[in-house]
């Protein structure tokens, strides 16, 4: 994707409103819908001409793909069809591109039109995200409909897009009108992505269209089209053959029937638990959680987390990654009790760190380009202190109360607590096996989060992880302190009083200076280094360590490059001949498992937990991936096996 803003202000599409206050595109100088009847006209073209509801009947699992989103009249329109005629425990998932997004109260207005619609559109307004470029994932559980909504020219997404399609809407606004929607190398990502005997529908009869398609292998069809229009096109993949079709393939999705996987185990009850408890549970699967000391008594049991961006002041998979995520976490938070938007001024306290801010709010995918970069007074002001260096403040970041979220993530699902040591292969899965050797549980698919804990099994002990003490002080406010409007961030970070206390953090300790007690036990040296790591202009707002701090330590999981671990665990011993095998040329490709990993989080794991674990059940169950396919295999294990196999040390790395 690009990295300007594919968006400047809600006007890029230069939007206009006729006299009938219907929306109307002067860029591309076309109508959003048919000035006759657009919920007609979606009705006609691309429900009927899918064959919907009749395609989706008795599925657990439908996928629509649209180009153009446009005011989400097409959206809505299938989602009142999947509500009234929806599969028993079915989940829709929508796909749509959208390179000149209307806002979300353009949408409303348009949908207007549509009383019938105004519940849907409604709840669409209420969780419809920023025009930022990439993939943004919205959840309506009560309905049973996913929404990813990808900002970005339609051509860059759909060949990053992981997945397989059942229904496509190609609209968009007309081939004359709009001819890079419908260009070649856009219409070859619809038919790799499209399943064999998948529709297609488009309200054009175009020759240059049809011939594409044809060509791509899809069954052709003209049928009536609506109102004035003579002709539209229904298309039909036809089944995978030799050839061009082999290569736009190549890339296989695994299905996974979610009435088929009854027995999931996830070892580990903090945030990379609760989020794959919930993203399973959005799908009416039932998990089994283990952990032997409950839910919120590993590192992410602090009594708040700092939710803020990471700031990357370059473009690579891993900086949008991060991007995605923060984006996707706030999204989250937000919708439920715990979350608050306090807002995290991180302080720029030298040239370096001012040109890095710099650079970051450069690409428009990066949460840094909607932040206000802050001059010492400004700064000053947004905190409600005075302060001694500029700042990039990001309005959206805040505090999380941890456990409330991680209980309410968790619910009502079946928490068994025992410490899992031992993940056996069986012939019908994996036995769970406790320090003592006996049987804990059964499964067909287990997901290791264990945080620090995850080294223990033998399946992992090849994967660089490495445990990091952190201590968070918990410091009584002070007159001064009272004053602190939102969160500040350096290397350490303070939080603005919230129940008499600031939150005060955090160390990062690789050595163990203490034994057996390290990971748990707080220290007064730990209260003092949070302390004297504080800039001197603040730490008039706390007094010194004394015997009224409080504060938790424990053992974070990180990893070698601080991404973190979410993929399949793959086999060692078939590993290791891979790489040795010479036609392999030093490349394996990402595996795909029962035996997956949500771990080595560091100090970020509530910024990318949600995602990754979204993103591990959507690669569990053949689903689209909510991210782009580069970004959604940063985290795969395997990584560290094909960079030790670069470096000519894969056998020592296996051992």
């Amino acid at each position: 994707m690009p990295d300007r803003p594919i968006v400047e202000d809600p006007m890029s599409a230069d939007l206009a409103w006729n006299e009938d206050d219907a929306p109307f595109s002067s860029r591309f100088g076309d109508i959003y819908f048919s000035a006759e009847d657009g919920l007609a006209e979606t009705r006609h073209i691309f429900l009927e001409g899918n064959g919907l509801p009749a395609a989706w009947a008795g599925k657990t699992d439908f996928t629509i793909a649209e180009t153009g989103f446009g005011t989400g009249l097409n959206f809505c329109a299938a989602v009142q069809l999947w509500l009234e005629t929806r599969p028993r425990d079915g989940l829709l998932h929508y796909v749509s591109i959208e390179g000149f997004p209307l806002n979300a109260d353009e949408c409303f207005r348009a949908l207007k039109h549509w009383p019938e619609l105004e519940p849907i559109a409604k709840a669409l307004r209420g969780r419809y995200p920023e025009p930022v470029p990439g993939m943004h994932r919205i959840h309506f559980p009560d309905w049973g409909v996913v929404l990813t909504l990808a900002i970005g020219e339609a051509g860059a997404v759909l060949s990053g897009l992981h997945g397989r399609i059942d229904a496509w809407f190609l609209d968009g606004f007309a081939p004359s009108k709009n001819p890079e929607m419908w260009r070649e190398e856009v219409l070859s990502e619809v038919a790799r992505l499209a399943v064999p005997g998948g529709s297609l529908a488009t309200f054009t009869a175009a020759g240059a269209v049809r011939r594409s398609l044809a060509a791509l292998g899809f069954e052709i069809h003209k049928v009536p089209g609506f109102g004035r229009k003579r002709d539209m096109v229904v298309a039909r993949k036809a089944p995978d053959s030799l050839g061009r079709q082999a290569t736009l393939s190549a890339r296989a999705v695994t299905i996974r029937e979610r009435s088929r996987l009854d027995r999931v185990a996830i070892v580990g009850g903090g945030i990379a638990g609760a989020s794959l408890v919930r993203a399973l549970r959005r799908r009416g699967m039932d998990p089994v959680l283990y952990d032997g000391a409950g839910p919120c008594s590993g590192a992410s049991g602090n009594a708040y987390a700092l939710v803020t961006p990471r700031m990357d002041a370059g473009d690579s998979a891993v900086a949008r990654f991060f991007a995605a995520a923060y984006r996707y976490a706030i999204a989250q938070y937000g919708e439920g009790d715990g979350w608050d938007p306090c807002g995290v001024l991180v302080m720029l306290e030298d040239e370096e760190a001012l040109v890095r801010a710099g650079k970051a709010q450069g690409f428009a995918w990066q949460p840094a380009a909607s932040g206000s970069l802050l001059d010492r007074a400004q700064a000053s002001l947004q905190a409600g202190i005075d302060l001694e260096c500029p700042g990039l403040f990001y309005r959206s970041a805040g505090l999380l109360q941890t456990t409330h979220l991680i209980h309410d993530w968790i619910g009502p699902t079946t928490v068994i607590e025992t410490d899992i040591d031992r993940v056996s292969r069986t012939e019908r899965g994996y036995s769970l096996l406790d320090s003592n050797g006996d049987i804990a549980g059964e499964a067909d698919v287990v997901i290791l989060a264990a945080g620090d804990g995850n080294r223990r099994f033998a399946d992992t002990r090849w994967i660089p992880l490495t445990p990091v003490r952190g201590q968070v002080s918990e410091v009584p406010a002070t007159d001064a302190g009272h004053a602190l409007k939102c969160a500040l961030s350096w290397s350490g970070y303070l939080s603005p009083v919230r129940d008499g206390r600031h939150m005060l953090g955090a160390t990062n300790d690789r050595n163990n200076k203490i034994g057996d007690d390290w990971g748990w036990v707080v220290l007064e040296e730990d209260h003092r280094h949070n302390h004297e790591n504080m800039p001197d202009y603040l730490t008039h707002l706390v007094d010194e360590p004394n015997a009224s701090w409080s504060g938790r330590a424990r053992l974070r999981s990180a990893t070698p490059d601080r991404v973190p671990l979410f993929g399949a665990v793959p086999d060692v011993a078939g590993l290791a001949n891979a790489f040795r095998n010479p036609a392999g040329r030093g490349y394996i490709t990402f595996p795909d498992g029962d035996l997956l990993i949500l771990g080595g989080l560091g100090s970020r794991g509530f910024v990318t937990a949600p995602l990754a674990a979204e993103l591990l059940v959507a690669r569990l169950l053949g689903e689209v991936w909510p991210v782009e396919e580069s970004l959604g295999i940063t985290g795969d294990p395997v990584r560290f096996a094909s960079r030790a196999h670069r470096h000519a040390r894969i056998e020592e790395f296996l051992g």
